[in-house]
């Protein structure tokens, strides 16, 4: 028998699901102009549920650098959008109705 086939190969390394997962919704998410903050906020749940599991098997996941980058994303799109959005405010005054009771007066 050949030596090589008695050695167990050891187990190759795969991407993690949830970082993939996590990079895959930051990314959607930007598509959206993050708007939609449910998906912002699943984008960084994924991220850092993946952080766990590749940091638990790192014999067995890679794809810190996918997490990093998705929470990157996120906290951009999240800054980017309040900066945007212009603040919920009292209405202008030309936007305002006067009362009626003052032109009776």
């Amino acid at each position: 028998m050949n030596s090589d086939s008695d050695s167990p190969r050891p187990a190759r390394r795969r991407y993690s699901p949830l970082a993939m997962s996590a990079i895959v919704t930051a990314l959607l998410a930007l598509l959206l102009q993050g708007g939609f903050v449910p998906l912002n906020l699943a984008a960084a749940v994924l991220a850092l549920l993946g952080l766990r599991q590749i940091r638990r098997e790192p014999e067995r996941y890679i794809g810190r650098a996918f997490c990093w980058l998705a929470i990157a994303l996120v906290l951009v799109l999240a800054v980017l959008t309040a900066l945007v959005e212009p603040t919920p405010s009292a209405p202008p005054a030309e936007f305002m109705v006067p009362e009626q009771n003052a032109a009776e007066r």
